[in-house]
């Protein structure tokens, strides 16, 4: 009768134990690595749809120029912008273990750079520069992504300056076909001037 007393209170510690491990991995935001682009862009979203702002967009695709003003209350306009953003996941499992962290930190104004490399040449994006305040609110965010293959080439750099400026430079060539070279540059602005 003791043995299975024994026998009762180790399976139920062990129990306990196997409980209070599934309960810490459920929480996602905890195995997370990296900072969470994706959730941070959202709620950029939110704020310059929510807000009085204007959007001052300038394309140029293969040389030819447009422009256009648009509010920042188009939902869809402001989604498509931030998208390219949203879509750096670094935390998908796939990426997992395939970037280095570094940093650097400036004394005097407390500003920290972060930096996430890719160890492989492929990886995209291949690099993730982040300027965070002293508070390690992020105010500026630079996305570098390279392919290359002996069929195609393809080449984005995306910079977002908070409720500032968003800019997007795309390069593409497919063998045997003229490259494509789009520059997206939106200021973004309150509609009582900038």
């Amino acid at each position: 009768m003791k043995k299975y007393r024994q026998v009762t209170v180790l399976f139920t510690i062990i129990g306990f134990m196997a409980c209070n491990t599934a309960n810490k991995q459920s929480n996602p935001s905890s195995l997370d690595k990296f900072v969470r682009l994706p959730d941070y862009f959202s709620q950029e979203d939110k704020n310059i749809r929510s807000n009085d702002y204007t959007l001052f967009k300038t394309v140029v695709l293969n040389g030819k120029k447009d422009t256009a003003q648009v509010s920042g209350t188009d939902s869809a306009t402001v989604h498509d912008l931030l998208k390219p953003f949203m879509d750096a996941d670094l935390n998908k499992p796939s990426l997992r273990d395939e970037y280095d962290t570094s940093s650097l930190y400036d004394p005097f104004s407390g500003r920290k750079s972060v930096i996430y490399k890719s160890r492989g040449k492929q990886t995209n994006p291949s690099e993730v520069i982040m300027e965070l305040d002293k508070q390690g609110n992020i105010q500026q965010v630079n996305i570098h992504s390279y392919t290359s293959n002996l069929v195609y080439e393809f080449r984005q750099d995306l910079f977002y300056q908070q409720k500032k400026q968003v800019r997007m430079t795309t390069y593409q060539k497919i063998a045997f076909l003229s490259p494509k070279e789009l520059e997206i540059n939106v200021t973004i602005a309150p509609k009582k001037g900038m």
